[in-house]
């Protein structure tokens, strides 16, 4: 077949790709995406291999399909906004979904549940002594830039029982890099960027000013939880939510 017909092939393909709808919470309306394609999903597939780095890998992978297949900014969205359009792609494929309870939920029953979710995250000022953070839900480019940032720090590492400790104790550091914009000590303000300068600046601070940003933070994830939630079954966004 001669390239010119195959990219002909290819832009007929592109062309009957359909919009999909998902609601986005931050911005309270809903977007367009258009579904996976099948190497998408290989590609998330993919990820379910490695079971230490596997959720930071799937939700790389994730952002570039975001990034792809949104027909807006990705900049606009942030973390809590992925859960909607995860199980959005995910719908699209299939509406059910077995839980390792054994029962079955339908992810059209959680979007149906939506309008009963108040969306109340804003950006926040938090004092601790001589220190200011201003406090934001990252992103989801500044939520990739971390998880790259982290996941190049382990690559071709192999994990033994002392390594996995460490990681788990990045993961707690990095996730703390994800939500401060910047930080002000006395008269002097610091920017705080996905770098690892940043994150030596934080981790130089002492943990006791970290209470009320690591309690920000935890209802960030539990306002994720509840997007993807029917009465007490949650599904889980991992990579083998699309092994269908």
């Amino acid at each position: 077949m001669s390239n010119s017909k195959l990219n002909d092939i290819l832009s007929e393909i592109n062309k009957t790709r359909p919009a999909i709808k998902s609601f986005a919470p931050s911005a309270g309306k809903d977007v367009e995406l258009t579904p996976l394609t099948l190497a998408q999903q290989k590609l998330i597939i993919e990820t379910t291999s490695d079971q230490s780095l596997g959720v930071l890998f799937f939700n790389t992978i994730f952002y570039k399909i975001l990034k792809e297949n949104l027909r807006d900014d990705i900049n606009n969205y942030n973390t809590v906004d992925r859960v909607p359009l995860t199980l959005s792609l995910r719908r699209y494929m299939k509406d059910d979904i077995e839980l390792d309870s054994g029962a079955t939920v339908k992810i059209s029953d959680i979007f149906n549940n939506y309008s009963q979710i108040k969306y109340d995250i804003e950006p926040v000022v938090i004092e601790s002594e001589n220190y200011t953070f201003y406090v934001k839900a990252p992103n989801l480019t500044l939520d990739n830039q971390v998880n790259t940032l982290l996941l190049n720090k382990y690559k071709n590492i192999s994990l033994d029982q002392n390594k996995l400790k460490t990681l788990i104790s990045d993961l707690y550091t990095y996730e703390i890099l994800k939500f401060i914009e910047k930080l002000t000590i006395n008269e002097h303000e610091f920017e705080v960027k996905p770098q690892e300068s940043s994150l030596r600046v934080i981790e130089s601070i002492g943990s006791n000013h970290f209470k009320d940003i690591i309690e920000y933070i935890n209802n960030v994830r539990d306002v994720e939880v509840k997007y993807s939630k029917l009465e007490n079954d949650a599904i889980d966004i991992t990579p083998e939510l699309f092994i269908v």
